[in-house]
Protein backbone atom coordinates (compact mmCIF):
# COMPACT_ATOMS: atom_id res chain seq x y z
CA UNK A 1 0.00 0.00 0.00
CA UNK A 2 1.65 3.21 -0.77
CA UNK A 3 1.91 6.17 1.42
CA UNK A 4 -1.39 8.11 -0.16
CA UNK A 5 -3.66 5.15 -0.08
CA UNK A 6 -2.44 4.60 3.73
CA UNK A 7 -3.69 8.10 4.11
CA UNK A 8 -6.71 7.83 2.54
CA UNK A 9 -7.46 4.61 4.58
CA UNK A 10 -6.66 6.33 7.73
CA UNK A 11 -8.72 9.24 6.70
CA UNK A 12 -11.76 7.10 5.91
CA UNK A 13 -11.04 5.30 9.01
CA UNK A 14 -11.07 8.45 11.14
CA UNK A 15 -14.05 9.84 9.64
CA UNK A 16 -16.13 6.70 10.26
CA UNK A 17 -15.24 6.40 14.08
CA UNK A 18 -14.14 9.46 15.32
CA UNK A 19 -16.80 11.77 17.21
CA UNK A 20 -16.64 15.54 17.28
CA UNK A 21 -15.38 17.12 20.49
CA UNK A 22 -18.73 18.52 21.61
CA UNK A 23 -20.16 14.36 21.95
CA UNK A 24 -18.58 11.99 24.50
CA UNK A 25 -18.86 8.75 23.27
CA UNK A 26 -19.14 5.95 25.77
CA UNK A 27 -19.84 1.47 25.08
CA UNK A 28 -23.36 0.42 26.12
CA UNK A 29 -24.33 -2.80 26.14
CA UNK A 30 -28.40 -4.23 25.86
CA UNK A 31 -29.52 -7.40 27.62
CA UNK A 32 -32.73 -9.00 26.65
CA UNK A 33 -33.32 -12.52 26.16
CA UNK A 34 -30.06 -14.10 27.57
CA UNK A 35 -28.58 -11.70 24.24
CA UNK A 36 -25.78 -8.99 24.83
CA UNK A 37 -25.92 -6.55 22.28
CA UNK A 38 -22.86 -3.62 21.55
CA UNK A 39 -23.93 -0.06 21.44
CA UNK A 40 -22.81 2.83 21.58
CA UNK A 41 -23.98 5.86 23.80
CA UNK A 42 -23.38 9.45 22.79
CA UNK A 43 -23.75 12.28 25.36
CA UNK A 44 -23.52 16.03 25.01
CA UNK A 45 -20.27 17.30 26.27
CA UNK A 46 -20.12 19.18 29.37
CA UNK A 47 -24.49 19.20 30.40
CA UNK A 48 -25.08 19.38 33.84
CA UNK A 49 -28.73 18.88 33.55
CA UNK A 50 -30.84 15.63 32.43
CA UNK A 51 -31.08 15.32 28.59
CA UNK A 52 -33.41 13.60 26.58
CA UNK A 53 -32.26 10.40 25.02
CA UNK A 54 -32.44 8.53 21.47
CA UNK A 55 -32.53 4.88 20.85
CA UNK A 56 -31.69 4.65 17.13
CA UNK A 57 -33.04 1.49 15.26
CA UNK A 58 -31.30 0.47 12.19
CA UNK A 59 -32.97 -0.35 9.20
CA UNK A 60 -32.70 -3.92 7.31
CA UNK A 61 -30.11 -6.24 6.53
CA UNK A 62 -26.54 -6.84 7.94
CA UNK A 63 -26.61 -2.47 9.36
CA UNK A 64 -24.51 -1.94 12.25
CA UNK A 65 -25.04 0.73 14.64
CA UNK A 66 -23.15 3.51 12.35
CA UNK A 67 -25.36 2.85 9.42
CA UNK A 68 -22.94 0.74 7.38
CA UNK A 69 -22.94 -2.50 6.27
CA UNK A 70 -20.30 -5.48 5.29
CA UNK A 71 -22.39 -5.30 1.58
CA UNK A 72 -20.16 -2.39 0.82
CA UNK A 73 -22.34 0.13 1.67
CA UNK A 74 -20.92 2.71 4.56
CA UNK A 75 -22.75 5.50 4.56
CA UNK A 76 -22.01 6.12 8.65
CA UNK A 77 -25.51 8.02 8.79
CA UNK A 78 -26.13 6.54 12.33
CA UNK A 79 -23.10 7.78 13.62
CA UNK A 80 -23.53 11.27 12.22
CA UNK A 81 -26.89 11.54 13.51
CA UNK A 82 -25.81 10.72 16.74
CA UNK A 83 -23.06 13.04 16.58
CA UNK A 84 -25.29 16.40 15.44
CA UNK A 85 -27.97 15.46 17.87
CA UNK A 86 -25.39 15.54 20.44
CA UNK A 87 -24.34 19.24 19.37
CA UNK A 88 -28.43 19.78 20.06
CA UNK A 89 -27.97 19.05 23.38
CA UNK A 90 -29.62 15.19 22.62
CA UNK A 91 -28.00 11.91 24.26
CA UNK A 92 -28.25 8.78 21.67
CA UNK A 93 -27.90 5.25 21.62
CA UNK A 94 -27.56 3.40 18.89
CA UNK A 95 -26.55 -0.33 19.09
CA UNK A 96 -25.84 -3.37 16.68
CA UNK A 97 -28.42 -5.99 15.82
CA UNK A 98 -28.92 -9.57 17.13
CA UNK A 99 -28.41 -10.96 13.81
CA UNK A 100 -24.75 -9.42 13.35
CA UNK A 101 -21.95 -11.72 13.74
CA UNK A 102 -20.44 -9.99 17.15
CA UNK A 103 -23.63 -10.32 19.30
CA UNK A 104 -22.89 -12.48 22.71
CA UNK A 105 -25.24 -15.36 23.22
CA UNK A 106 -27.42 -17.78 20.84
CA UNK A 107 -29.51 -16.50 18.06
CA UNK A 108 -31.93 -18.92 16.19
CA UNK A 109 -31.89 -16.76 12.99
CA UNK A 110 -33.93 -19.22 11.53
CA UNK A 111 -36.91 -18.29 13.66
CA UNK A 112 -36.10 -14.36 13.94
CA UNK A 113 -39.66 -11.90 13.17
CA UNK A 114 -40.21 -8.61 13.74
CA UNK A 115 -40.83 -8.94 17.35
CA UNK A 116 -37.56 -10.32 18.69
CA UNK A 117 -35.77 -7.14 17.41
CA UNK A 118 -38.59 -4.98 18.52
CA UNK A 119 -37.66 -6.52 21.65
CA UNK A 120 -34.30 -5.42 21.82
CA UNK A 121 -35.34 -1.99 21.41
CA UNK A 122 -37.89 -2.28 24.04
CA UNK A 123 -34.86 -3.76 26.57
CA UNK A 124 -32.81 -0.69 25.51
CA UNK A 125 -35.69 1.98 26.47
CA UNK A 126 -35.92 0.38 29.41
CA UNK A 127 -32.45 0.06 30.56
CA UNK A 128 -32.22 3.86 29.72
CA UNK A 129 -35.37 4.79 31.41
CA UNK A 130 -33.50 4.11 34.66
CA UNK A 131 -30.49 5.85 34.33
CA UNK A 132 -30.89 9.29 35.71
CA UNK A 133 -29.09 11.29 33.02
CA UNK A 134 -31.77 11.03 30.87
CA UNK A 135 -34.98 13.33 31.01
CA UNK A 136 -37.23 11.26 28.81
CA UNK A 137 -36.75 8.18 26.02
CA UNK A 138 -37.74 8.35 22.66
CA UNK A 139 -37.10 5.76 19.78
CA UNK A 140 -36.11 6.96 16.26
CA UNK A 141 -36.34 3.66 13.38
CA UNK A 142 -34.83 4.52 10.50
CA UNK A 143 -36.06 2.22 7.28
CA UNK A 144 -37.19 -1.32 8.98
CA UNK A 145 -36.02 0.25 11.83
CA UNK A 146 -39.57 2.51 11.92
CA UNK A 147 -41.64 -0.86 12.00
CA UNK A 148 -39.49 -1.87 15.27
CA UNK A 149 -40.42 1.26 16.90
CA UNK A 150 -43.53 1.55 16.17
CA UNK A 151 -44.07 -2.10 17.62
CA UNK A 152 -41.92 -1.41 20.51
CA UNK A 153 -43.79 2.03 21.36
CA UNK A 154 -47.25 0.69 21.41
CA UNK A 155 -46.09 -2.39 23.73
CA UNK A 156 -45.27 -0.75 26.73
CA UNK A 157 -42.04 0.62 26.74
CA UNK A 158 -41.15 4.05 28.48
CA UNK A 159 -41.12 6.14 25.61
CA UNK A 160 -42.08 9.47 25.38
CA UNK A 161 -42.29 9.88 21.61
CA UNK A 162 -41.60 8.10 18.23
CA UNK A 163 -39.72 9.84 15.35
CA UNK A 164 -40.05 7.07 11.96
CA UNK A 165 -37.44 8.07 9.57
CA UNK A 166 -37.70 6.82 6.26
CA UNK A 167 -39.99 4.15 7.21
CA UNK A 168 -42.55 2.02 5.28
CA UNK A 169 -46.15 3.02 5.10
CA UNK A 170 -47.06 -0.04 2.90
CA UNK A 171 -46.49 -3.50 2.37
CA UNK A 172 -43.59 -4.96 2.23
CA UNK A 173 -44.62 -6.70 -0.79
CA UNK A 174 -45.77 -4.02 -2.73
CA UNK A 175 -42.57 -1.90 -1.66
CA UNK A 176 -40.36 -4.82 -2.97
CA UNK A 177 -41.55 -5.45 -6.14
CA UNK A 178 -41.99 -1.77 -6.89
CA UNK A 179 -38.75 -1.49 -6.35
CA UNK A 180 -37.87 -4.71 -8.20
CA UNK A 181 -39.81 -3.76 -11.50
CA UNK A 182 -37.79 -1.03 -11.84
CA UNK A 183 -34.39 -3.46 -12.52
CA UNK A 184 -36.05 -6.60 -13.78
CA UNK A 185 -38.34 -7.08 -17.22
CA UNK A 186 -41.78 -8.18 -16.96
CA UNK A 187 -41.01 -11.93 -17.25
CA UNK A 188 -38.94 -12.34 -14.40
CA UNK A 189 -41.21 -9.98 -12.64
CA UNK A 190 -43.96 -13.08 -12.94
CA UNK A 191 -41.34 -15.57 -11.88
CA UNK A 192 -40.80 -13.26 -9.15
CA UNK A 193 -44.19 -13.40 -8.61
CA UNK A 194 -44.40 -17.38 -8.25
CA UNK A 195 -41.36 -17.90 -6.48
CA UNK A 196 -42.22 -14.74 -3.54
CA UNK A 197 -45.84 -16.71 -2.97
CA UNK A 198 -44.43 -19.98 -2.49
CA UNK A 199 -41.74 -18.35 -0.27
CA UNK A 200 -44.17 -16.75 2.02
CA UNK A 201 -46.50 -20.14 2.04
CA UNK A 202 -43.14 -21.88 3.75
CA UNK A 203 -42.42 -23.69 0.12
CA UNK A 204 -39.09 -23.85 -1.34
CA UNK A 205 -39.77 -21.42 -5.19
CA UNK A 206 -39.27 -23.83 -8.36
CA UNK A 207 -38.12 -21.00 -9.88
CA UNK A 208 -36.02 -18.11 -8.97
CA UNK A 209 -34.74 -15.47 -11.34
CA UNK A 210 -30.68 -15.80 -10.42
CA UNK A 211 -30.39 -12.13 -9.98
CA UNK A 212 -32.99 -12.72 -7.03
CA UNK A 213 -32.16 -15.02 -5.42
CA UNK A 214 -30.47 -13.69 -1.87
CA UNK A 215 -34.34 -12.54 -1.84
CA UNK A 216 -35.18 -16.75 -1.31
CA UNK A 217 -32.20 -17.79 1.24
CA UNK A 218 -34.60 -20.30 3.47
CA UNK A 219 -32.96 -19.12 6.71
CA UNK A 220 -34.63 -15.96 6.17
CA UNK A 221 -37.87 -17.27 5.66
CA UNK A 222 -39.94 -17.03 9.02
CA UNK A 223 -38.88 -13.26 9.33
CA UNK A 224 -39.89 -12.58 5.67
CA UNK A 225 -43.02 -14.12 6.80
CA UNK A 226 -42.88 -11.98 9.97
CA UNK A 227 -42.01 -8.69 7.95
CA UNK A 228 -45.26 -8.95 4.63
CA UNK A 229 -47.52 -9.59 7.49
CA UNK A 230 -46.68 -6.50 9.43
CA UNK A 231 -49.34 -3.84 8.64
CA UNK A 232 -47.24 -0.17 9.31
CA UNK A 233 -50.38 2.40 9.14
CA UNK A 234 -52.25 -0.16 11.50
CA UNK A 235 -48.97 -0.26 14.14
CA UNK A 236 -48.70 3.83 14.08
CA UNK A 237 -52.59 4.28 14.64
CA UNK A 238 -51.74 2.80 17.28
CA UNK A 239 -49.27 4.35 18.98
CA UNK A 240 -50.07 6.93 21.48
CA UNK A 241 -47.03 9.04 22.18
CA UNK A 242 -46.10 12.05 19.86
CA UNK A 243 -45.04 10.42 16.33
CA UNK A 244 -42.62 12.67 13.85
CA UNK A 245 -42.57 10.94 10.38
CA UNK A 246 -39.35 12.21 8.40
CA UNK A 247 -38.67 11.67 4.70
CA UNK A 248 -36.67 12.05 2.14
CA UNK A 249 -37.66 13.49 -1.22
CA UNK A 250 -34.91 11.53 -3.31
CA UNK A 251 -35.24 8.45 -1.29
CA UNK A 252 -35.45 5.85 -4.04
CA UNK A 253 -36.20 3.03 -1.22
CA UNK A 254 -39.31 4.69 0.63
CA UNK A 255 -41.76 7.31 -1.19
CA UNK A 256 -43.05 10.10 -0.31
CA UNK A 257 -46.02 7.78 -0.22
CA UNK A 258 -44.93 5.55 2.35
CA UNK A 259 -44.94 8.82 5.16
CA UNK A 260 -48.49 10.22 3.39
CA UNK A 261 -49.39 6.98 3.73
CA UNK A 262 -47.95 7.06 7.61
CA UNK A 263 -49.89 10.30 8.29
CA UNK A 264 -53.00 9.11 7.30
CA UNK A 265 -52.47 6.54 9.58
CA UNK A 266 -52.03 9.19 12.24
CA UNK A 267 -52.92 12.58 11.69
CA UNK A 268 -51.94 14.62 14.73
CA UNK A 269 -47.97 12.97 13.83
CA UNK A 270 -45.89 15.94 12.01
CA UNK A 271 -44.89 15.10 8.57
CA UNK A 272 -41.64 16.42 7.52
CA UNK A 273 -40.56 15.79 4.18
CA UNK A 274 -36.68 16.83 2.75
CA UNK A 275 -36.87 16.96 -0.92
CA UNK A 276 -33.23 16.49 -1.76
CA UNK A 277 -32.76 13.68 0.89
CA UNK A 278 -32.09 10.56 -0.28
CA UNK A 279 -32.42 6.87 1.86
CA UNK A 280 -29.18 7.65 4.32
CA UNK A 281 -30.37 11.51 4.60
CA UNK A 282 -27.75 12.80 2.12
CA UNK A 283 -28.30 15.21 -0.01
CA UNK A 284 -28.22 14.10 -3.42
CA UNK A 285 -30.05 15.61 -7.26
CA UNK A 286 -29.64 11.87 -8.83
CA UNK A 287 -33.20 9.83 -9.51
CA UNK A 288 -31.44 6.65 -10.01
CA UNK A 289 -29.15 4.29 -7.36
CA UNK A 290 -26.26 4.10 -9.45
CA UNK A 291 -25.93 8.15 -9.12
CA UNK A 292 -26.67 8.22 -5.40
CA UNK A 293 -24.02 5.45 -4.69
CA UNK A 294 -21.71 7.71 -3.94
CA UNK A 295 -23.33 8.75 -1.39
CA UNK A 296 -24.31 5.46 0.19
CA UNK A 297 -20.37 4.48 0.05
CA UNK A 298 -18.72 7.74 1.62
CA UNK A 299 -18.87 8.35 5.38
CA UNK A 300 -17.11 11.31 5.20
CA UNK A 301 -20.83 12.89 2.89
CA UNK A 302 -22.43 14.56 5.75
CA UNK A 303 -26.23 13.95 5.79
CA UNK A 304 -27.87 17.01 5.63
CA UNK A 305 -28.25 19.31 8.53
CA UNK A 306 -32.20 19.43 7.23
CA UNK A 307 -32.72 16.30 8.72
CA UNK A 308 -31.06 16.75 11.77
CA UNK A 309 -33.38 19.91 12.55
CA UNK A 310 -36.25 18.89 11.93
CA UNK A 311 -35.59 15.61 14.32
CA UNK A 312 -34.21 17.60 16.85
CA UNK A 313 -36.47 20.85 16.97
CA UNK A 314 -39.05 18.44 17.49
CA UNK A 315 -37.34 16.87 20.10
CA UNK A 316 -36.59 19.76 21.99
CA UNK A 317 -40.18 20.98 21.81
CA UNK A 318 -41.76 18.34 23.01
CA UNK A 319 -42.70 18.55 27.16
CA UNK A 320 -40.23 16.66 29.61
CA UNK A 321 -37.35 18.29 28.68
Amino acid sequence: MTILLLVAALTLQLADTAPPATAVESPYTIRNAGLELGGTLTTPRNVAARVPVVVIIAGSGPTDRNGNSMMGIRPNSYAQLAWRLAERGIASLRYDKRSLPWTKGTVDIANLSLEDFAADARAAADSLARDARFSRVLLLGHSEGSSLALIAARSGSPVSGVISVSGLGRSLGVVLREQLARQFDSASMVRYDTAMAQYLRGETPADIPPPMAILFVPINQHFMKSLASFDASAAIGAVRQPVLIVQGGQDLQVTVADAERLHSAKPDAQLVVIPQANHVLKHTSATTLQGQMPTYQDPTVPIMPEVVNAIADWILKQPGN
